[in-house]
């Protein structure tokens, strides 16, 4: 198990990557509409504020649920076509950068709940963590990566080529450096292929 303090390889997945020598990102892929989202995986309860209250899932989200290990470090819960999916990126992006794996952590996944604008404006919209299929990274020892401008960490960096190829979005496209969703695209897909039942 990674120690909770900082390391000199976490320090070094957070050097800060310019967001232009990463680009194009987010190609073809665009972010989960609500209403994609409550026609394919059902609505929560309401209502609901920015805290999470995951026993307010939606029937069919209650179904598909699972808390799965990703690492020595840390778990998720998610529904289960999307934890399968970030399996096969974690996968892929640990064999390619030796000693992510140690330092790699989360802020989480299934979060039922409103969205919290990086603007700071209170939304109506329920964020896309009610479905499980968001999950927020961070390094294990540093806080997570929010609204980082024009630059992101390297471990992100790292990671959108892998979860792009997956169908799913990076939040840069909405200052949300740490935060990766399953894009509106894929979740028609998967929902066309009975992945959700």
């Amino acid at each position: 198990m990674a120690k909770s303090g900082k390391t000199a390889a976490g320090a070094g997945f957070m050097q800060p990557v310019p967001i232009n020598d990463i680009l194009p990102i987010n190609v073809g892929l665009s972010p989960a509409q609500e209403a994609t989202m409550i026609s394919i995986l059902g609505s929560p309860s309401i209502p609901l504020t920015t805290k999470c209250k995951n026993d307010m899932a939606s029937t069919k989200v209650k179904g598909l649920m699972e808390t799965r290990k990703m690492s020595a470090v840390f778990r998720l819960t998610g529904i289960k076509p999307a934890l399968d999916s970030v399996q096969t990126v974690l996968k892929k992006v640990f064999a390619a950068n030796p000693g992510l794996e140690a330092v790699l952590s989360t802020e989480g996944m299934l979060c039922v709940r409103r969205r919290k604008p990086t603007s700071g404006a209170i939304s109506k919209k329920l964020s896309n963590h009610s479905w499980g299929t968001a999950v927020d990274f961070k390094i294990v020892g540093f806080d997570a990566p929010g609204n980082t401008k024009q630059n992101v960490p390297k471990f992100i960096a790292l990671m959108i080529p892998h979860f792009n190829e997956e169908g799913w979005l990076s939040g840069i496209a909405f200052n949300d450096s740490m935060h990766f969703e399953v894009a509106d695209e894929t979740i028609k897909k998967w929902s066309a292929q009975g992945k959700l039942g």
